[in-house]
C-alpha cells in the first residue's frame, strides 16, 4: 500500500513517515512525493500534516494552504494529522486502517471524588427513581 505523507516544511512529514514505515513495514511511504504524481488513485491515502506543532510561522500556514488548495483542485482526498509524539503516528493510523465501531467510551474520573463511575451510578439512580415514581434520594 502506498501512503503519502506530505505538509508545510518543518511539520514533521519525514519523523511520521519513518515512524510509520517502522510500525508498519508492508507501506511504501513517501514523505516528498512530486506534485505530479499526488494524483487521485495513486496514492492509498494522503496524510497532511497539521499546524498544530509548538511555533508554527507564517510561511508554513501559506504553504499549508497552498498545499490544500492544490490537493483540492486536483481532486486528491486526504486526511489531516494532528498530534504530538505518538498522537500524530496513532492519529495516522486510524486514517490508514479506521478501526470499527465508535471510539473508545472516555473514562476519567468524576471531577470531585476521582471515581469514573461515579456520574453513572448517579444518573442511573436518577433514572431508577424516576421510572419507580419515587423522589431522587
Amino acid at each position: 500500500m502506498k501512503i503519502a505523507v506530505v505538509g508545510a516544511p518543518a511539520t514533521g512529514k519525514t519523523r511520521l513517515a519513518q515512524d510509520l514505515a517502522r510500525h508498519l513495514p508492508e507501506l511504501q511511504v513517501s514523505d516528498a512525493p512530486s506534485p505530479e504524481t499526488l494524483t487521485p488513485g495513486s496514492y492509498a491515502h494522503v496524510l497532511l500534516m497539521g499546524l498544530d506543532l509548538p511555533g508554527s510561522t507564517a510561511a508554513q500556514q501559506a504553504a499549508d494552504a497552498h498545499l490544500r488548495a492544490q490537493l483540492a483542485a486536483d481532486g486528491v482526498a486526504y486526511g489531516v494529522v494532528y498530534g504530538l509524539g505518538p498522537q500524530r503516528l496513532r492519529a495516522a493510523l486510524r486514517l490508514i486502517a479506521p478501526q470499527d465501531g465508535p471510539p473508545p467510551r472516555w473514562t476519567g474520573p468524576c471531577e470531585r471524588c476521582a471515581d469514573p463511575e461515579c456520574e453513572l451510578r448517579l444518573f442511573t439512580g436518577l433514572l431508577n427513581s424516576k421510572a419507580a415514581g419515587r423522589p431522587p434520594s
